[in-house]
């Protein structure tokens, strides 16, 4: 909850990346203090809210995860919209995962 007389921060965040990155298992364990070894793929993109109370402000995220899978790359965009900060989520075995599909043709 906010503190009285501290000021209050509004900021959307968006998690970005390729599907299996672990973008959703970011999000949970900063929101709920959630993991699941098998987590389901996000459809579309998921919404979640985390309030953090820090000295000078309470800050409230507004979360954005958007789905990985290739065919909801085109809405992307419509979810960053406005974002005050963005995580891009990568798989540090995977130059495709980093680079994106068009970077590794070898």
């Amino acid at each position: 909850m906010a503190r009285p007389g501290n000021k209050i921060i509004q900021a959307k965040l968006v998690l970005l990346g390729d599907m299996g990155t672990g973008k959703t298992s970011l999000v949970l364990r900063f929101v709920k203090g959630q993991f699941f070894d098998n987590q389901e793929p996000t459809i579309g993109a998921a919404f979640f809210t985390q309030i953090l109370s820090l000295p000078e402000a309470t800050v409230k995220f507004d979360i954005w995860d958007t789905a990985g899978q290739e065919r909801y790359h085109s809405l992307a965009p419509m979810y960053y919209r406005g974002a005050a900060a963005s995580i891009v989520v990568y798989d540090i075995t995977s130059m495709v995962a980093f680079f994106g599909s068009s970077c590794c043709h070898l």
